[in-house]
């Protein structure tokens, strides 16, 4: 009876370590700095369309694999690449700032509307104390394809801006 019963812990003892490690390993395959990290600020969005924007690029990663543009949550990040963007909240930026940290900034032009929707991009780089404009991309005007479905055209809006701000992170 004594051998079934320390064989058992030592069992949940070897399981309890084999979590632990496998938790541990996982947390060393981030690898951020501020070359592969863009925070995304959104200026002037209603507020419908900023959370479908900040759902979808918030905690995200980006990176070409066969030649093929992968954007996944940063928890389902398996491999390592070379060209990998982390991306985060200007909100998750902290009182003192790192150089060379990077940011993207987007704001609406204008009033939404339900056909199309004109926002701007421009890239920051921080040195100095301050923010330095590095590209402007000017503004970007899109449309939608759902001319008589006016819900859908918020979820179209959504995924083309993100796109852009992932290739836009790219150049």
């Amino acid at each position: 009876m004594d051998f079934n019963f320390f064989t058992k812990k030592r069992i949940c003892l070897g399981l309890v370590v084999g979590l632990i490690f496998s938790f541990s390993s996982c947390s060393d395959k981030e690898k951020e700095n501020t070359s592969n990290t863009f925070y995304v600020e959104i200026v002037n969005f209603n507020d419908s369309l900023e959370q479908h924007i900040s759902k979808h690029i918030f905690g995200k990663v980006s990176y070409y694999k066969n030649d093929k543009l992968e954007i996944v949550s940063v928890n389902y990040l398996t491999d390592e690449f070379p060209d990998i963007h982390y991306f985060k909240s200007t909100k998750e930026l902290k009182n003192t700032i790192e150089e060379d940290t990077r940011k993207i900034r987007i704001e609406l032009q204008g009033n939404y509307s339900v056909d199309s929707v004109t926002y701007s991009l421009q890239k920051y780089k921080y040195s100095n104390n301050q923010w330095k404009k590095i590209s402007d991309m000017g503004f970007l005007k899109e449309t939608t394809t759902f001319k008589n479905a006016k819900q859908y055209a918020m979820h179209e809006y959504g995924e083309l801006i993100v796109n852009n701000i992932i290739l836009y992170s790219y150049n």
